[in-house]
């Protein structure tokens, strides 16, 4: 599979279609153009450094993993 941007070669598990370069390359161009939509990604960046949500963040993960693995039989 090839980048639908630049034509480089993707590794064979990649699940998008558009490589790394070129994905940062539109985020980048994004936030040049539209500075408020810099300013709330970095405000949610922000946000989910806080202790409080990354404790928050670590228990949701660990009660996904969990229904996950039951779900799984427990393995």
């Amino acid at each position: 599979m090839k980048c639908r941007q630049c034509g480089k070669e993707l590794k064979p598990h990649w699940s998008t279609d558009i490589c790394l370069e070129c994905s940062r390359k539109n985020v980048k161009k994004i936030f040049r153009e539209n500075p408020e939509i810099k300013q709330a990604f970095r405000e949610t960046i922000e946000e989910l450094k806080k202790p409080e949500n990354v404790e928050k963040m670590a228990k949701n993960t660990a009660n996904f993993m969990n229904v996950v693995q039951a779900l799984r039989g427990g393995k």
